[in-house]
């Protein structure tokens, strides 16, 4: 049974990580140049909440440290991922 704390650490590391799926989404399909400062800014907060969330897990010993950093990591390449607009020509 999980006590007062490891509940509230599990639901807030949950919220941070499905905010940050979002974030990487939004990030992803918001590359108009008016709106992208303003995604980009999202994503990286998350994304140090994410981290926060993780470190926060890991000192606590909850054992959900896992799930935030596998979280983070697929932000990281999610941000990342190029979805092949150009050629490879072009990348190098």
């Amino acid at each position: 049974m999980l006590h007062n704390s490891e509940l509230a650490v599990f639901a807030v590391a949950f919220l941070v990580q499905v905010a940050g799926f979002v974030s990487v989404g939004i990030a992803r399909v918001g590359q108009q140049p008016d709106s992208q400062v303003g995604y980009e800014r999202f994503f990286f907060l998350c994304m140090m909440l994410v981290a926060v969330i993780s470190l926060l897990a890991m000192w606590s010993g909850t054992g959900s440290w896992l799930m935030n950093g596998i979280t983070l990591a697929m932000m990281a390449v999610g941000a990342t991922l190029d979805t092949g607009r150009g050629t490879l020509a072009d990348s190098i």
